[in-house]
């Protein structure tokens, strides 16, 4: 059975979606998310800005506490006004603060939430009237929301053009698997910058586990090799994606790749 987010990514993309994901597990701050990270992600898919936010969300107050902020190409007045908004309340940041994984959305067309293919017509609000001004017409929203939508650290990372484009199904796969690693890489900066290295204490068999998922591998087949029951691989899982802080598997892998958990063979 195909997976949904690759049949639509050629060989040739799939080894640059490869060589960034390295590139990500390799960087260690924003220096290295502009100097080698995104300048590979240029060669899969066009893009005029990126935006990147990592920060914790409290619903309740609506307060958003930002950790670390990374702007490409966006002029600083754009982002003095914008702050002067009431922006957690625009459609997609809504959305995303919600927990919705990707979001195409056009200053024309609308927003699609991809993992549904609902598409919606948003009213024009400030936010997306301050976007029109400066040049900005379409783009891509990820998300990266905590397990569970427990406390934790969110991060809303978005690419956009001056073009209005429509939905890339190629695109979206491409997201799909490399925000879990670009998250990763804001996690680090942002523990560098605080002094912090957090690391998670996994147990032999959860490292066990979590190799064999590096490998591709379902709860199904690692229960036949491993010689225990789905249900307990999948407990395991769900065990070492919360000391990990993994909304899904491919991040549990990425983070604990990044931490030194697994290597990278």
């Amino acid at each position: 059975m195909s997976h949904p987010q690759r049949e639509h990514l050629s060989g040739s993309d799939a080894l640059l979606v490869l060589e960034t994901i390295q590139a990500c597990l390799a960087a260690n701050g924003e220096r290295d998310l502009r100097e080698t990270v995104y300048p590979r992600i240029e060669k899969l898919f066009s893009f005029d800005y990126a935006v990147a936010s990592l920060g914790t969300w409290q619903p309740s107050t609506r307060g958003w506490s930002q950790q670390f902020f990374l702007n490409r190409n966006l002029p600083d007045s754009y982002w003095l006004a914008f702050q002067e908004l009431d922006w957690t309340a625009d459609p997609v940041v809504a959305e995303a603060l919600r927990g919705q994984p990707h979001q195409h959305w056009s200053m024309t067309a609308g927003q699609t939430l991809l993992d549904t293919g609902e598409t919606r017509l948003p009213p024009y609000t400030p936010c997306a009237r301050l976007a029109m001004d400066y040049g900005v017409h379409s783009g891509y929203t990820s998300t990266i929301a905590p397990l569970g939508r427990k406390a934790g650290s969110y991060s809303l990372i978005t690419f956009c053009t001056r073009k209005d484009d429509a939905v890339d199904p190629r695109t979206r796969g491409i997201l799909a698997h490399l925000t879990p690693h670009l998250h990763q890489v804001l996690v680090r900066e942002a523990g560098n910058r605080a002094g912090q290295t957090p690391e998670a204490h996994l147990s032999g068999r959860e490292i066990e586990v979590l190799n064999w998922l590096k490998a591709g591998k379902s709860s199904w087949d690692i229960s036949m090799v491993l010689g225990i029951s789905e249900r307990t691989v999948n407990f395991h899982v769900y065990n070492l994606m919360r000391k990990l802080g993994a909304l899904n598997r491919p991040q549990a892998v990425a983070i604990a790749a990044a931490q030194g958990v697994i290597g990278l063979d």
